[in-house]
């Protein structure tokens, strides 16, 4: 059985009211992840402790480079380049990315998807012809996670920036979690891993894919390969932060 917690009542109310969610705070109060400030996940104190990226750099060299686009040394083949919201080692954002994803804190995925929503809008001009698209999880892994953090984030930048999101790639097996592999190990591991929805249609669009987290890339290259072979136009990587 399950932990009580209470997020896990939460997700599993389907109708709550005012005077509900008012006794499910008291008792299971929200503490800032931060400074421990009894209230909210994140307090508005530690909210300003987030470090946002206002210079992007080509994923490959770390040189500046304007929307994260990889500079023509590197090539990111597929993809055009990854814009960055935050940086990993500064403030709480480390704590806030791995508390969404592995603790069930979905609340914040409003938060950090609204980061993501200003991030774009710093770096790109939208237009009719974006589709933002989450990096999938494999079915066993999202099964039994409950969801995928990607996902959520996509609803939401979805929501804030008037864009359509879709669904379009699937994992056809599952893999080892890139971040206990290196090098040559995270691209072998990957390796025709993804696959594009039969019917999904992205002729023309171009692609903002949506993922918490990048290292090495690999997993937006191998994405935006598939996604570019089925008709893409451009395919931009979107993350909260590069780890």
């Amino acid at each position: 059985m399950p932990a009580v917690t209470w997020e896990f009542l939460k997700r599993n109310l389907t109708k709550i009211n005012l005077a509900e969610k008012f006794c499910l705070d008291l008792i299971f109060p929200k503490f800032c992840f931060d400074c421990g400030k009894e209230g909210s996940w994140l307090c508005r104190a530690c909210q300003k402790k987030i470090i946002l990226v206002k210079t992007q750099v080509c994923p490959g060299c770390g040189r500046v480079s304007r929307q994260g686009k990889f500079c023509s040394k590197c090539k990111g083949k597929d993809l055009a380049g990854i814009m960055v919201a935050c940086y990993f080692e500064e403030g709480p954002i480390r704590e806030l990315v791995h508390n969404f994803k592995y603790n069930h804190i979905l609340e914040l995925g409003d938060f950090l998807g609204q980061i993501l929503a200003d991030a774009t809008l710093e770096n790109l001009t939208l237009k009719k012809d974006f589709l933002v698209v989450p990096v999938p999880l494999h079915w066993l892994r999202r099964s039994r996670r409950g969801y995928n953090q990607a996902e959520i984030l996509v609803k939401v930048m979805s929501e804030k920036l008037s864009l359509p999101f879709d669904q379009v790639l699937r994992r056809t097996r599952r893999t080892k979690r890139q971040v206990d592999l290196r090098g040559s190990e995270r691209r072998e591991n990957l390796k025709n891993v993804f696959e594009f929805f039969p019917g999904k249609n992205i002729d023309g669009k171009t692609i903002i894919l949506v993922d918490d987290i990048t290292t090495t890339s690999t997993t937006l290259l191998e994405c935006a390969l598939v996604l570019r072979e089925n008709g893409a136009k451009k395919v931009w990587g979107l993350v909260i932060a590069k780890g």
